[in-house]
């Protein structure tokens, strides 16, 4: 994997909580400029000047901050269907509906909303998301007043996932059921409740929803001659129709959920079946083109599996799953308002989708980092036994018992914390950075590769550098960025077998954002790490070569760290160790057989021999290089018998 590959994919795992410049004492009122890097979004939302436009359904934003009171929003709304519209609103985990009603249609009116009232003193989570959908309510958030400090933006996302559909996705009338009178009114429509909101929550996805009810992919009951293929391109279509969205950052998976209205009403319309196929395939593959890369997956079934076979060959004819379009059936259930799915069948289809996504359209590790309340707090327990922590250990504690404090129950959020604790630990206690044998590792073709293999028992990789030219491209063994706390862990460690010539190249991002590349030189000032004839093991002083790039705790966020085998002409090179650690590794030489250190080669080592063996005994990497007997890289029974062969024989 290449470096520039992997800094889009990195997230610092360094997660200090940061404080706004202003007094925490008195109530402070403050836009949303002045919060930036203090606040999260979700949605088609955009900052106009000081304040968040956010008319999407489920679109939002969330915040944390420590203090005590009232914590209020100002803001401009406008209702366009009924003089009313109704938000979400989450405090630390408990939900409540709140509604905003208005003089008259089509004029926005400054309103005031208290989010929370009464809060004791702490650290608290707000959450703020739209239930009512774009062509019934705009928004326009201004302000945030409230007693306290505002702390660092909550984690990004894992993934975006852009959602295009009609009332379904919208969550018309889920609120209502077929005996509700006037069931298409906002009030019994909530975007928080749909199966697209709770899939994203599931896969700790940034959801961005483009719907309209009663419009179609190519029509619909409207009869305005507007379909969904038109309003896709636009941030808010009802409110703007030349703002055109920047699609930033891409989404990884575009769902579409039409062909309802334009199936009901194809009579009306005089929509034929190769007109539909055309308008699915043109929004596809504009899905794509605002989404380089995105699988695009089309829905249908939650009021009917319509046009299943025009969709099934429309995506065959897009080449299919091999070129990243899907087509997913989701769970039937009309026992909402006029005959719309109800809540509980939207919680359904979230399973479903959600299943069929991390199935077919995410790796099979995807939610491998997720976590529970009680997995963060085990991790929070061992993560205070460390003595003597560091800032960023103390940082990383505090984040999450916050996250515990206000009731998160996000799996991934929960995930991204207990990550940054095991990264300050690493930080701190050291840690390794030698591939794992489920760890994928592609060469580079440049002229040449360096393929790895691993060994086993003793977990040391073997690097096969073919010819001319030298690529091993490998970062941690998280496939992300990793903290270095170089107070605690100055120096890179590596140990290798026999002789070698290695370069060591790492890549580091400083606290702007910014990509560095250092290449490491040994103790001695050589630019390369050299394994000349005798010399098996070298350390690197890396607060020295990262000084430039240390944040306020001391800490290295390192994104890459590549191991070239230097040479024109094929070798193998095996690597027992390559790992930030508080002290560099020892000069003097290890005795063959000494594996207990007492300078003598005894049955003794013999028996610690067999324990590593069997697994009883973990050996350091001085007694591995010891134990190997034999020198031929492995350690087994025939070192034991070579060793105890040499005591015999004196």
């Amino acid at each position: 994997m290449k470096i520039g590959r992997l800094i889009a994919m990195a997230a610092s795992l360094c997660l200090l909580m940061g404080v706004m410049p202003f007094a925490a004492s008195a109530e402070t009122t403050v836009d949303f400029a002045n919060m930036a890097g203090h606040y999260k979004t979700q949605g088609r939302v955009t900052l106009n000047g000081t304040a968040l436009e956010m008319d999407t359904s489920s679109s939002g934003f969330e915040f944390y901050f420590e203090g005590s009171g009232d914590v209020k929003l100002y803001g401009s709304f406008c209702a366009r269907y009924t003089t009313n519209m109704f938000f979400t609103v989450i405090v630390d985990g408990v939900k409540t509906r709140q509604e905003v009603n208005l003089d008259k249609t089509g004029t926005f009116y400054g309103r005031t909303i208290t989010l929370a009232s009464g809060l004791s003193s702490g650290k608290h989570h707000i959450e703020f998301y739209k239930q009512t959908e774009a062509s019934s309510a705009f928004v326009t958030a201004r302000s945030l007043t409230f007693t306290g400090t505002l702390l660092s933006a909550p984690p990004a996302d894992k993934i975006t996932m852009e959602v295009v559909g009609d009332s379904i996705t919208g969550g018309a009338s889920l609120l209502a059921n077929n005996s509700t009178a006037n069931a298409s009114y906002p009030v019994y429509q909530d975007g928080t409740l749909t199966y697209a909101y709770l899939c994203g929550e599931a896969l700790g996805a940034n959801i961005r929803v483009t719907q309209t009810s009663g419009y179609g992919c190519v029509s619909g009951w409207n009869q305005d001659g507007i379909n969904l293929q038109d309003m896709y391109p636009y941030t808010s279509y009802w409110r703007s129709k030349t703002t055109l969205y920047d699609f930033n950052p891409p989404a990884e998976i575009v769902v579409i959920n039409l062909g309802t209205n334009d199936y009901t009403s194809r009579d009306v319309r005089g929509l034929t079946g190769a007109a539909f196929k055309a308008g699915a395939k043109n929004l596809m593959t504009m899905a794509r083109n605002k989404n380089p890369g995105a699988k695009i997956v089309w829905c249908t079934g939650m009021m009917g599996t319509f046009y299943k076979d025009i969709l099934t060959a429309a995506i065959s004819e897009l080449g299919g799953a091999s070129s990243g379009y899907y087509f997913c059936e989701l769970p039937y259930g009309v026992s909402g308002g006029e005959g719309h799915p109800n809540a509980a069948q939207h919680a359904a289809a979230a399973v479903t989708l959600e299943n069929f996504l991390l199935q077919n359209c995410l790796p099979s590790n995807y939610k491998l980092g997720f976590s529970t309340a009680s997995d963060l707090q085990g991790a929070i327990t061992a993560a205070k036994a460390v003595a003597n922590p560091s800032a960023a250990l103390t940082s990383a504690i505090a984040d999450a018992e916050m996250e515990l404090s206000v009731g998160t129950t996000d799996a991934y959020r929960l995930g991204v914390r207990k990550a940054a604790l095991q990264a300050a630990m690493d930080g701190q206690l050291g840690v390794s950075l030698m591939p794992q044998k489920d760890t994928a590792v592609t060469p580079v073709e440049s002229g040449s590769s360096v393929w790895v293999y691993y060994d086993a028992p003793d977990g040391s990789v073997t690097l096969y550098k073919a010819g001319d030219g030298y690529y091993w491209p490998h970062v941690n063994t998280l496939n992300t960025s990793l903290t270095i706390d170089l107070n605690a862990t100055p120096y890179l460690n590596i140990r290798s077998e026999g002789t070698a010539e290695l370069n060591v190249h790492m890549a580091v991002v400083d606290a702007s954002g910014n990509q560095h590349y250092v290449t490491a030189t040994d103790l001695a000032g050589v630019s390369t790490v050299n394994f000349a004839a005798g010399e098996v093991q070298a350390s690197v002083d890396c607060k020295q070569a990262f000084a430039a790039y240390l944040d306020a705790n001391g800490c290295v966020t390192l994104i890459g760290c590549d191991i070239y085998a230097v040479g024109t002409k094929d070798q193998y090179v095996k690597l027992y160790t390559c790992e930030f650690a508080g002290k560099p590794l020892s000069s003097s030489a290890v005795t063959p057989g000494d594996v207990n250190g007492d300078n003598k080669v005894t049955t003794s080592d013999s028996r610690v021999i067999l324990a590593s063996i069997t697994g009883s005994v973990t050996l350091t990497d001085d007694q591995k290089k010891a134990a190997d007997f034999n020198n031929d890289g492995k350690i087994n029974t025939s070192d034991v018998r070579a060793m105890l062969s040499s005591i015999v024989t004196g």
